[in-house]
């Protein structure tokens, strides 16, 4: 180790602003210290808590925690003498704000551990990561492991995970890489967080920050240099770290650090210099370089300054050129070309493939839709507005949709096909905002069609109101007759206000019953989505739910475009939404993530009466609708827990706005309980719905055996049945009888008692209905 020379450095650090406190420093641990965590905190008082209760409950004991207050003008700092009085094992570095580069240096070169890791304040990361990380660093003598991670949205119950695969495939899992022979791993996520690295290893080789200014790709350095230098690094296919992606305050949100970027890999480049390993390693140099530039900064940075962005790099570009290092042999030939491009004509790139390039992104899920997917591609390429990118997502599709989509491809390059395993539509979606370039995003069904002006009007009137959502109506096609009707239900215009633009507030009716929770008939602004990190439920069916009421409550301006431009296919068997048996609970867990995000809102009183009217019409809906085997499982979830969990018991009848609703809540509701056919008298409404084009004359006077004595009348039955509804046991009161003995009387006793026999009588019903049809 250069002793002196890392002095110097450590030295320059510490003395670069003031430092105001150092607390815990001078306790010395009871065991030697065998991970060194360091925690870089600048106003994340929000996030610090959960962050730090992380460390401390380490399954490894033997840690210190390094938090370093980069001159925080929140509550962060008392946060940090708060847990640093409880557990002498956080140690504090109180010092003037000087950037993130600083923090992590100064952290680093405070630390006593044989290992240094990295803990983002708004992060946290599960018990066993320290421990586990460092077992397999020091059984195979590792300068760095690192493994998977997850990113996440959200807090408590609400929290939604995306695993991320840090190492790419599973041959470069659990084995010793050397960075300089297997230059591949310059194509794994750039992290610096979810590993650990070797002490010695780090000061040996000067592996430092970047003190440049903000908090901004200095991370991007250390990594450079890691693998620069390592000789035995290892990837684990285990999760430890959580990333948060909903910290509306991470300087990823910062469209103004513009050249942040270009700074850094000009540092990264003059270190190769140094090091004299530019040659070595300039291929991964210009790969890193070029994602930098072109794939995150560009995307991310306020649109006057692309202009002048794309003619500062193009200049770069061409001096590399010109000094023959500018090398291509990781980067596709779709990237060659486009350096190619800015080189020649930076100004053409600009307007042709930014300013003019992609006004909307399309995002097409596909699974298992070869007979219509031609009709809905057709309807898509032939589209009036052409500066459009339609992301097919391959669901793992088993029929010829690839093949058609591939045929597509071949005949329009605005065609995009990513292929994944079968994990919905959901999934396929969130992949498809992570993917999208365009200015706004629309989220299209591969079953349906689509008017060929549907985009253009869409995005014009987008435009010219400034909207987060537009809204436009949709027709309904008939699968089976080939006919097409207007919806009339998806966007009820009369209870929504009569201005060009409104948002939540201008709304004082019921907006998840007056809006429908689907996103095909929304073309939604890119921004918006992605600074409210809104994401699609990753589950089978009912994923769209949380997204589209999420979104509506979160804009800040919505427009109604009053033309039908959408084609609705329905009657088709195959569809998800025909299927729902296989996955009949995903509506009751979209209701609940609404339920948690309008209490994170601080909007859950505002909507209580809403949001409750909402879920019994969705709860209502599914029952109604599935078919009758699943159907009696979701009449008992209902009855016994999902109910009081959505908080529709406790209501009188005026707080319900639709009456019909209420009743068969009711019937639900005070149903007997371990009767084995107390739900087959709810079949009455399923039958009906079911059968509702064929006339049933008469259905009243329909004839019940009661018992051997007594025949009624369906209407007589009802009758009875209400009337002696205040006699049943509900679930709630069978669930008070403790005794064994006591509840097999209770039973007896309901076995003998009118309701029950009018229970079984209303269970004959629709085999009487049946029997009608047949006739």
């Amino acid at each position: 180790m250069n002793h002196a020379q890392f002095k110097k450095e450590k030295d320059l650090t510490y003395n670069k602003v003031p430092v105001h406190e150092l607390i815990n420093f001078n306790k010395n641990p009871e065991n030697s210290v065998k991970v060194s965590v360091v925690v870089p905190v600048c106003n994340t008082e929000t996030y610090l808590r959960q962050c730090l209760d992380s460390a401390i409950n380490q399954t490894m004991k033997e840690i210190e925690i390094i938090c370093v207050n980069d001159g925080s003008t929140d509550n962060s700092l008392n946060i940090l003498k708060e847990y640093a009085q409880k557990d002498s094992r956080v140690k504090i570095i109180d010092k003037d704000n000087a950037g993130y580069g600083h923090v992590m240096n100064i952290g680093m070169d405070m630390a006593s551990g044989d290992y240094l890791a990295i803990l983002e304040s708004d992060d946290y990361i599960l018990p066993e990561m320290f421990e586990r990380l460092y077992e397999v660093s020091v059984k195979h003598d590792l300068d760095f492991v690192k493994s998977d991670f997850y990113r996440f949205y959200g807090k408590n119950d609400s929290i939604v995970t995306e695993y991320e695969k840090i190492a790419r495939d599973d041959k470069n899992y659990n084995v010793i890489i050397n960075p300089s022979e297997n230059q591949d791993v310059f194509k794994f996520i750039m992290n610096t967080w979810c590993g650990i690295y070797k002490t010695s290893f780090i000061r040996e080789n000067l592996i430092r920050h970047n003190e440049t200014p903000g908090a901004s790709f200095q991370d991007n350095g250390f990594w450079f240099k890691a693998n620069v230098f390592g000789k035995r690094t290892m990837y684990l296919p285990e999760t430890f770290y959580m990333n948060r992606r909903d910290n509306p305050n991470s300087s990823v949100h910062n469209p103004e650090k513009v050249y942040c970027g270009n700074t850094e890999y000009n540092l990264i480049y003059d270190f190769l210099v140094s090091e004299n390993k530019k040659d070595e390693f300039l291929e991964v140099y210009n790969y890193k370089k070029y994602h930098t530039y072109l794939n995150f900064t560009l995307k991310r940075i306020a649109p006057e300054y692309k202009k002048e962005y794309i003619n500062n790099i193009s200049k770069e570009f061409k001096e590399f050129n010109k000094r023959n290092e500018l090398k291509f042999k990781f980067l596709s030939p779709i990237e060659i070309n486009n350096v190619k491009w800015i080189m020649r004509d930076p100004d053409e790139f600009y307007y042709e493939f930014v300013k003019k390039s992609i006004a909307v992104s399309v995002i097409l899920p596909v699974y298992n839709v070869e007979k219509y997917l031609e009709k809905c591609l057709d309807s898509l390429i032939n589209q009036t507005l052409k500066n459009i990118e339609i992301i097919c997502i391959n669901d793992g599709s088993t029929d010829n949709s690839l093949e058609i989509l591939e045929k597509y491809q071949a005949i329009d390059h605005r065609i995009k096909i990513f292929n994944q395993e079968n994990k919905g539509a959901g999934v396929a979606r969130n992949l498809g905002i992570m993917l999208a370039q365009g200015e706004y995003l629309s989220f299209l069904d591969s079953d349906d069609f689509f008017d060929k002006d549907m985009l253009r009007l869409a995005y014009n009137q987008a435009k010219n109101y400034n909207t987060d959502i537009c809204i436009y109506e949709s027709f309904l096609y008939d699968n089976l007759s080939k006919k097409e009707e207007k919806c009339t239900y998806s966007i009820k215009k009369n209870q929504l206000p009569k201005k060009h633009v409104f948002n939540r507030r201008d709304i004082n009716t019921n907006i998840f019953k007056n809006i429908m929770g689907w996103p095909w008939d929304k073309l939604y602004k890119t921004s918006f989505i992605l600074n409210n990190n809104l994401k699609f439920q990753e589950q089978r069916t009912t994923n769209d739910m949380y997204f589209v009421y999420a979104s509506l409550l979160k804009a800040g301006r919505i427009s109604i475009l009053k033309k039908p431009l959408y084609y609705h296919r329905k009657n088709d068997n195959n569809s998800l939404s025909n299927t729902r048996e296989k996955s009949w609970d995903c509506f009751y867990y979209a209701l609940m993530k609404l339920k948690q995000e309008l209490k994170d809102m601080n909007l859950y009183e505002e909507y209580y009466q809403f949001f409750i009217n909402y879920a019994l019409h969705s709860c209502l809906w599914n029952i109604n609708t599935l078919d009758e085997t699943i159907g009696e499982k979701l009449f008992y979830k209902l009855r016994d827990e999902w109910f009081d969990s959505l908080e529709i018991n406790g209501h009188d009848e005026d707080f319900f706005e639709n009456k019909y609703e209420y009743n068969q809540y009711l019937e639900i509701i005070s149903s007997p309980v371990n009767i084995s056919e107390d739900y087959s008298a709810y079949l009455l409404y399923h039958w009906k719905k079911k059968y509702s084009s064929i006339h049933l004359d008469n259905i009243d006077e329909i004839l019940i055996e009661l018992n051997d004595k007594e025949t009624l009348t369906i209407k007589e039955l009802k009758e009875e049945l209400k009337s002696n509804k205040k006699n049943v046991v509900t679930p709630k009161e069978l669930k008070n009888v403790k005794n064994l003995e006591h509840s097999q009387e209770v039973l007896y006793e309901i076995r003998d008692s009118k309701s029950y026999k009018l229970a079984r009588a209303m269970s004959l019903i629709p085999r009487k209905i049946r029997e009608r049809i047949r006739k």
